[in-house]
């Protein structure tokens, strides 16, 4: 199975053909190396990044080129959840990064989220995200106003009040002074 996707990957042929190892164990090598260097926390931040953008914005591009709608509504359910993560990720950093193993955690929750056969994205918006939003729509739109704030004066196409008339007199008294 991984045989026939990386049939399609001009890198793994080329790799193939150079060295004469079989491009699944390039594949693998690769991977393997990858995730040694996030479980030793080597630039693990960019790796965990890096496939969790990289291969999203690969397949995504794939799916913009396709008919059908079904992986389209897949990844742009990725990149609704990814994004939330990084904001969450963002603000609650300096207690996340004390986990141990926090990037491995990482990675697999972005494959997870990723891989087709689980549809993770598409379980967490629907179980998770959603349900906050559709919540947090429906309170802001039912909250009562208080009745202690004062209400709104209407907006009317009158011509505003003149001023005072004890404005007018200086007025004329600073003209008359300049002349």
């Amino acid at each position: 199975m991984a045989d026939t996707h990386l049939a399609k990957v001009p890198l793994a042929q080329a790799f193939q053909e150079k060295t004469r190892v079989p491009k699944v164990y390039g594949a693998a090598g690769v991977a393997g190396l990858g995730l040694l260097l996030v479980f030793l926390n080597i630039g693990a931040a960019l790796l965990v990044n890096l496939t969790g953008f990289g291969y999203a914005a690969f397949a995504s591009m794939q799916a913009i080129e396709t008919r059908g709608q079904t992986d389209d509504a897949q990844w742009l359910t990725y990149w609704v959840v990814f994004g939330m993560f990084n904001v969450l990720e963002y603000f609650a950093g300096f207690v996340v990064y004390w986990f141990p193993f926090y990037y491995l955690t990482k990675l697999g929750f972005l494959v997870w989220l990723m891989m087709p056969g689980t549809r993770g994205a598409e379980r967490l918006y629907y179980s998770g995200i959603k349900p906050l939003v559709l919540h947090a729509r429906s309170t802001r739109r039912s909250t009562p106003v208080p009745k202690s704030a004062p209400e709104s004066t209407p907006v009317t196409d009158t011509a505003p009040a003149p001023a005072p008339a004890s404005a007018e007199p200086d007025a004329k008294k600073t003209e008359s002074k300049s002349d």
